[in-house]
């Protein structure tokens, strides 16, 4: 809720906890009355679990749920997947900060969110106009088709499959075929 009220454009959360209702009440606030009502793009990591996506990336459609792509372009065993899934950002190797002012090369969909969430950043610095579902949109239907898995479900946004979203973001396309303000 802060972060919203604040003046947030996108949040960007690389975290996991129980279901919560306070918190989905933050996040329901956060994409309908952030942005003086366009909606705070709210990105979210899909969690390292292997398996279904981890809460609350899982928790709506408002949540764009981020997998971790591999180096040779595989979705990361350890990366979570499902039916909100997004889109697929590299997530392995990322260079990141580490405590005591020291860098490390780090994997998981904690580094893949930050790529997406950078994304949307770039979308609303062309446009400040766009509401936080049309940003949603321009990153889905934006992207590369990657990995060995076929994208033979019709969705929201055009093909998808439960292991890339989307696809892998392409931030180029993305900005490009954003309409200017």
């Amino acid at each position: 809720n802060w972060a919203w009220k604040n003046g947030a454009d996108v949040i960007s959360c690389s975290w996991w906890c129980y279901q919560n209702e306070l918190l989905e009440e933050a996040i329901d606030n956060a994409v309908t009355k952030g942005r003086e009502g366009k909606g705070c793009v709210f990105v979210k990591s899909a969690g390292n679990t292997g398996g279904p996506i981890s809460y609350p990336g899982d928790y709506s459609q408002d949540v764009l749920a981020i997998a971790n792509m591999t180096i040779n372009g595989a979705l990361s065993t350890s990366s979570g997947h499902g039916d909100n899934l997004l889109v697929t950002a590299p997530g392995t190797n990322i260079l990141s900060t580490i405590p005591n002012n020291q860098i490390a090369k780090k994997s998981g969909t904690s580094m893949a969110c930050p790529h997406v969430a950078g994304l949307a950043a770039l979308i609303l610095e062309r446009n400040p106009s766009l509401t936080a579902k049309k940003v949603r949109e321009i990153i889905a239907k934006n992207t590369k088709k990657v990995g060995t898995r076929p994208y033979n479900i019709n969705k929201t946004y055009g093909t998808w499959n439960e292991y890339y979203g989307y696809g892998l973001i392409d931030a180029y396309k993305a900005v490009i075929n954003t309409p200017r303000n």
